[in-house]
């Protein structure tokens, strides 16, 4: 007879539904009042929880919006679980060009919070140490990459940090030119940035 597993107390399941509940809400409340104006008494009554009940899931309005942003962009971090394994140039030009552009379509699917977001990171040191964060995953997930692409003889040497540094903060500065609809084709954009980061815009000597 096989072991069941073991069940969850239904205290932790209405937890988990409470917590879920009051992130949907804060994120309605979040796209229609923006990020200033939202304040937890309004995700509260909307949600039709306790004001103290948002408090014991959550440390405060910032905590929420990072969860929000979290949740809503969870295919930004699944980008950097898919193996870099290219056998060539030309085979990691087209995965860099996917992730790339993946990224600014994302952008721009999600251009409504990511406003919001905006809004705050110019308001919050917690929210722009949560960004900050995001940002050093992708660069430390490019050093791996360029460091791959060095070992299989695809790349010249250079300073692989100063490089995905480089090439992370580019993409991240262009992700919202396309948040702000700076940047509309984002298939030619993602090509110019993969002629820079594969050939450069000088000719060897």
């Amino acid at each position: 007879m096989e072991n069941k597993a073991p069940r969850r107390p239904r205290r932790y399941l209405r937890s988990r539904i409470t917590r879920k509940l009051i992130l949907d809400t804060a994120l309605d409340v979040f796209l229609a009042e923006g990020y200033t104006k939202t304040t937890i008494a309004k995700i509260s009554q909307q949600a039709k929880v306790g004001y103290g009940t948002v408090y014991s899931h959550f440390k405060g309005k910032d905590d929420i919006l990072n969860k929000v942003v979290d949740n809503v962009l969870e295919d930004f971090y699944n980008l950097l679980e898919v193996p870099f394994t290219p056998e060539n140039q030309e085979e990691a030009r087209t995965a860099y060009y996917e992730l790339v552009l993946t990224s600014f379509r994302l952008a721009e699917q999600h251009r409504p919070i990511m406003k919001v977001y905006q809004e705050a990171l110019g308001q919050s040191d917690s929210i722009a140490e949560h960004w900050e964060n995001i940002i050093d995953q992708f660069i430390k997930s490019s050093a791996g990459s360029f460091v791959y692409s060095k070992e299989k003889g695809m790349a010249r040497e250079f300073d692989i940090q100063v490089g995905a540094k480089a090439y992370i903060l580019l993409i991240d500065r262009f992700l919202w030119e396309v948040v702000n609809e700076k940047e509309k084709d984002l298939e030619h954009t993602t090509n110019v940035i993969m002629d820079m980061l594969f050939h450069g815009f000088f000719k060897p000597k």
